[in-house]
């Protein structure tokens, strides 16, 4: 084939689809006005055909950790409601407290994640809990949500044990170092230790011999999964050697523990033999009570890790990071928690220390553990608002249209928490404040919410106390402007840098 006819038919390919994209949006405009809706403000593509320019932005500002920047501008430029087209398909975003209703609990059967990231994720995670929709999520959100039970999870002492070993390496001497990285390593082993009963090892210094270059392959595989479902149709342009080897080794550590938890279950089964406290409150050996498939099994264990990594680190980090930076919410946090005195701060006492609690809270309103979230139409569906030249028409979704929202905007919406919404302000819940409805949802919202809420808020609860205890200084450090580093979750860029001044007395 001739350079001159393959042009001709690079073209005609393009005109073709564009021809299909001008009847489609006629006949989607046709199908949404029996329906009484109206489109939203478009935003304005460089590319009108595929919507690559959006894509190309998004990349760039994902490099430079500017992607919750960007978003708030498109928010600041549209409105809370805008159409867009996402490589050729339909696509909306919105952060309107209706639509979000609408999409993640009053219609969510209408939406669904397994579009977007099954096949991308499918060689490193399989079916679970974050792939899957219907009957299928269903299984696996019954599966893991036994774990979570507050009998299981309202232990502290291992997470006592391995935060002494934490205190025991950072500096103590008023110099400035990175928190952060401590409490990554921190959560590595203790996201493992719940995961799978055993931690890796990573404040030790002591990983197990088949955990050797396990980490490393958990983060190729899991980066390469967002890099797939970020290419979309362009996946196939991602190498996919390296990336499968990394999926292999990553299912051959789980499966090490799936065998052991499998094993186990078989035991105690027996009538010689009883079930040791510690295995009742892991969590695979918890799912093996309820399935011996090996596949199932690993598929959830390894998409659980997913959820968990850096997840309560990263908010850990954030609120020691806003209290370096407020001496004085930190004084009065510390004086609430010293005056628990022997009282064990346990899963009745930590939420009694109100501004503490309040604390968290606004550190989740500023920095949502997820700030970023998708949907796919799973069906033809209609956002209640957002439409007409008003923003309040409903809005036409047909299937497999992308939903997009930003948590990170929605909580610092001016309308919703005032003109001081980008500060660091706990005061603002007290006296039991409660927002509107999904206008702050950290963890998600409706039935597919994070199941381990209340796990990362009590444990972030534990050790910022505890730190507050040894610590009767905690100086902010870090002299550049804050920026989020945006995966699955957010951490800081820049880390955590602070000096700390140890209690006496």
């Amino acid at each position: 084939m001739t350079a001159v006819s393959l042009l001709v038919l690079l073209v005609s390919s393009v005109a073709a689809f564009a021809a299909y994209r001008l009847y489609l949006t006629y006949t989607l405009r046709l199908t949404a006005q029996q329906h009484g809706c109206q489109a939203a403000t478009r935003y304005k593509h460089k590319d009108p055909v595929f919507g690559l320019d959006i894509f190309l932005r998004t990349g760039d500002a994902i490099s430079k950790n500017q992607f919750l920047v960007e978003h708030q501008r498109r928010y600041d430029t549209y409105g809370h409601t805008f159409e867009s087209l996402n490589f050729g398909s339909h696509g909306i975003s919105s952060i309107h407290p209706e639509n979000l209703r609408a999409v993640f609990s009053k219609n969510a059967a209408d939406w669904g994640v397994q579009p977007l990231r099954l096949h991308s994720m499918s060689p490193f995670c399989g079916t679970g809990f974050i792939t899957a929709d219907g009957s299928d999520w269903k299984v696996s959100h019954d599966l893991l949500k036994p774990g979570f039970h507050r009998s299981n999870i309202s232990d502290f002492g291992p997470l006592e044990e391995h935060l002494r070993i934490l205190l025991g390496q950072i500096p103590k001497d008023g110099s400035k170092f990175d928190l952060q990285p401590y409490l990554l390593r921190l959560y590595l082993d203790l996201n493992t230790l719940f995961l799978f009963g055993e931690p890796i090892g990573m404040l030790s210094g002591t990983p197990p011999s088949h955990a050797k270059g396990f980490l490393d392959a958990f983060q190729a595989g899991f980066t390469g999964c967002g890099i797939r479902i970020a290419l979309g149709p362009l996946s196939f342009l991602m190498p996919r050697g390296s990336w499968l080897e990394a999926c292999d080794k990553v299912h051959k550590f789980a499966d090490i523990y799936v065998d052991r938890a499998i094993e186990y279950n078989n035991k105690i089964n027996s009538v010689e033999h009883s079930q040791d406290k510690t295995k009742r409150r892991t969590l695979l050996f918890n799912m093996a009570q309820a399935t011996v498939d090996r596949t199932v099994l690993r598929n959830q264990i390894v998409q659980a890790m997913m959820a968990a990594t850096e997840t309560t680190a990263s908010l850990i980090s954030h609120v020691i990071r806003n209290l370096a930076s407020n001496p004085i919410v930190a004084t009065q946090v510390r004086a609430e928690v010293l005056a628990v005195g022997d009282k064990p701060l346990d899963f009745d006492q930590l939420p009694r220390i109100k501004s503490l609690q309040h604390v968290i809270t606004e550190t989740l309103r500023l920095y949502p553990v997820f700030p970023q979230m998708n949907r796919v139409a799973l069906r033809d569906t209609i956002l209640p608002t957002g439409g007409g030249l008003d923003g309040t028409a409903p809005v036409f979704a047909p299937a497999g249209t992308l939903f997009d929202t930003c948590f990170a905007t929605l909580h610092r919406d001016p309308k919703v928490w005032g003109p001081n919404a980008n500060e660091f302000c706990p005061s603002r819940w007290e006296n039991d404040h409660s927002p509107p409805p999904f206008t702050f949802v950290p963890f998600g919202a409706g039935p597919r919410q994070c199941l381990a809420q209340q796990k990362a808020t009590m444990e972030a609860s534990y050790i910022v106390s505890r730190i507050l205890q040894e610590f009767s200084g905690i100086k902010s450090e870090d002299e550049k402007p804050y920026q989020a580093q945006v995966a699955l979750t957010a951490k800081s860029a820049h880390g955590c840098l602070v000096s700390l001044t140890p209690a006496t007395g």
